[in-house]
């Protein structure tokens, strides 16, 4: 039941306008955060594909922002990295 209040950030756009003004209001490493961490928390409670979902998010926004060698880029890979695989 939790994890449907996160569908918002899972759904694509479904108009071109929406999908411009989320891809400029998403990038920031605030919101890269933020999905890095409910990535965790998904992971936490055992929801591998939703982590690497969330994982996979902030690494894009953060690959867009961070230099390849900043410390946060690494941590979304390392959390990326050691999600169980089925």
């Amino acid at each position: 039941m939790e994890e449907d209040l996160f569908w918002i950030l899972r759904e694509p756009a479904n108009h071109n306008q929406v999908a411009v003004a989320d891809e400029v209001a998403l990038l920031n490493d605030d919101v890269a955060a933020m999905f890095n961490d409910l990535g965790v928390l998904m992971a936490v409670r055992g929801n591998v594909e939703e982590a690497e979902r969330f994982y996979r998010r902030s690494l894009e926004i953060r690959r867009r922002l961070l230099a390849d060698d900043h410390p946060e880029l690494t941590l979304t890979r390392r959390n990326l990295a050691v999600l169980p695989t089925g």
